[in-house]
């Protein structure tokens, strides 16, 4: 999509940082709660208190506080973490420079990359710290969209750091506590007030505030025409939730009469993939015929997310009898017929088109084009046998990430770790392979085709089998079968591998292969979190894994699992 390339940075108000007076007065003494409560707040990692309790915690820890006012635009989690980030720059000017910039990325981008990034650097401060989340009743229904990215801050939070979370509402703070496990909890007063979420105001003079304010005066013309003008700049923020839930709010037809929203009403259909009305939305007599064109270069690229082939070149073709004088429609209909080339499985025309996208984005200044040409560019260099080449694509790679980290951090990135995995793993370096495959897989997660989720799988799955680790190798190519068996069509690029993998794949047992793998790494003791990054899974997929091998094996814990499989030679 063509949205501004806004620098990834946006104003926190500075009251929001500001522990606040609660009635006037200084913050409440430590003397309020009881002090050996307060006491294991030092070694617990979440505490769960109300505002005056946070106060509290701010006036009489001893941590450096890290404070954050929540408002209801904070529900979407980019902003969330760019706000958190803003609060630990108070305590280091500087802070996360690079974690901010990799917001740009979207919220996929989170859980793996942005919020260790920030706990990594947290670890770097002379103290450990506390962060707190006050206010977070303000936003309301949406306070869960925040939890992934949460939980991930209480697993790699620096040693001796705490996170404060003020007035969370119910089903919040049972799934943070969860989380935080039964050693690293603490409500200081045992209730926890939720908080009405309509009493807390959005930062005035945000485009929330001031969508609000239109709404409620009964101007939604004027509402749209604030989302018109600053919904480009939000998305290429990383703000996805944000212009999302703008246009929820919007009625529809007011939405539809601005012309300036045709191209993100159309994405946020093809987001929650609602085919027939993005259809219709094409078909609207009132859009203008360059919004058209793009909007077609989008459903273009909805056919290929989908690894629909025979979709995405009939929509390439539709998009071509506009042909407009536009850079940015230019590259997008290289890149797109570059990836129809490319999976079909000739990479001689990929070439040619990787190559002139890589000319237009370049000439252009789109870094994130540039950066998928590159990226496939090198992949093909490093298949051709031309190592040479590839190696100086990725070169390039390192620079456009240096310049920018964000590009580094989204799906644009694919093709590049690809890349460099293949590069590794044709010179027989194997084990240096897995890394660059495994981050292709990560990369592939935020928004990747159904080729690009598989293929890196492909690869690590074979890297493994090379390697002895035939349990690894096992999950990672049932799910490329799973994942393809989604596409319309096959052939192509990936059909060879896919049939040679079939049959290595079949089930030898009750358990799936992805079970069979968590099964054997059962006895060494790893927490399920750990698990998952072995295999490369998220740890939801390890638990619901782990229930599943507890079912087949009539076991009720982990150590009877373990037993009953040695007893069934499983192990």
């Amino acid at each position: 999509m063509d949205v501004a390339l806004a620098p990834a940075g946006s104003v926190v108000a500075p009251t929001k940082l500001c522990v606040p007076d609660g009635d006037g007065a200084s913050p409440p003494p430590r003397r309020a709660y009881a002090p050996g409560r307060l006491q294991a707040a030092s070694t617990a990692r979440l505490a769960l208190v109300d505002g005056r309790g946070a106060r509290a915690l701010a006036a009489g820890d001893g941590r450096p506080v890290a404070w954050l006012a929540l408002d209801p635009e904070d529900a979407d989690p980019v902003r969330l973490w760019r706000c958190a980030i803003a609060a630990l720059r108070v305590l280091r000017p500087g802070f996360g420079v690079d974690a901010e910039a990799m917001l740009a990325a979207g919220p996929a981008a989170l859980t793996d990359a942005v919020v260790p990034l920030v706990a990594a650097e947290a670890a770097t401060l002379p103290e450990a710290i506390m962060v707190v989340l006050d206010r977070c009743g303000a936003l309301g229904e949406r306070a869960a969209e925040a939890l992934p990215s949460l939980t991930t801050w209480l697993a790699r939070a620096p040693e001796g750091s705490l996170l404060v979370v003020a007035d969370a509402p119910p089903a919040v703070a049972a799934a943070l506590r969860d989380a935080a496990g039964e050693h690293a909890t603490l409500a200081l007063d045992g209730t926890v007030a939720e908080a009405d979420a309509g009493a807390t105001p959005r930062t005035a003079g945000t485009p929330s505030a001031r969508f609000d304010g239109a709404l409620a005066a009964r101007e939604p013309a004027t509402a749209a025409a604030i989302v018109a003008a600053v919904w480009p700049a939000t998305l290429a923020r990383g703000e996805q939730a944000t212009v999302q839930a703008w246009l929820h709010e919007l009625p529809p037809k007011v939405a539809a009469a601005e012309p300036d929203l045709f191209l993100v009403r159309l994405w946020a259909t093809l987001e929650r993939g609602a085919l027939s009305t993005a259809e219709r939305q094409l078909a609207e007599p009132r859009v203008a015929p360059e919004l058209r064109a793009r909007g077609r270069l989008l459903h273009a690229n909805d056919a290929l997310r989908r690894g629909d082939l025979p979709a995405l070149a009939a929509r390439i073709e539709a998009a071509a009898q506009d042909d407009p004088a536009d850079g940015y429609w230019h590259t997008a209909d290289a890149l797109l017929r570059a990836h129809e080339a490319l999976w079909r499985g000739h990479p001689r025309v990929a070439h040619r088109h990787f190559a002139r996208a890589a000319g237009l984005a370049h000439r252009h200044g789109d870094r994130y084009a540039l950066t998928a040409a590159l990226g496939y560019l090198a992949l093909l260099a490093a298949e051709g046998g031309d190592d040479d080449a590839a190696r100086r694509r990725l070169g390039r790679l390192e620079d456009l990430a240096d310049a920018d980290p964000a590009v580094a951090e989204h799906p644009v990135a694919i093709g590049g770790a690809l890349a460099e995995g293949r590069l590794l793993e044709l010179a027989g370096a194997l084990e240096s392979s897995v890394a660059p495959l495994g981050r292709a897989i990560a990369l592939a997660r935020r928004g990747g085709s159904r080729f690009e989720r598989a293929e890196p799988r492909l690869r690590l799955g074979a890297v493994h089998r090379a390697c002895q680790r035939p349990e690894l190798a096992d999950v990672l190519e049932a799910e490329a079968l799973e994942i393809l068996a989604g596409c319309p069509a096959t052939g192509g690029r990936l059909a060879g591998r896919a049939t040679a993998v079939a049959p290595a794949t079949a089930r030898r047992d009750a358990l799936s292969p992805s079970e069979r793998a968590v099964l054997r790494m059962l006895p060494s003791g790893l927490s399920q979190r750990e698990i998952g990054a072995g295999l490369f899974l998220s740890v939801n997929t390890v638990k619901t894994h782990c229930r599943n091998i507890y079912t087949k094996l009539g076991a009720q814990s982990r150590d009877e699992a373990v037993a009953r499989a040695h007893q069934q030679g499983l192990l």
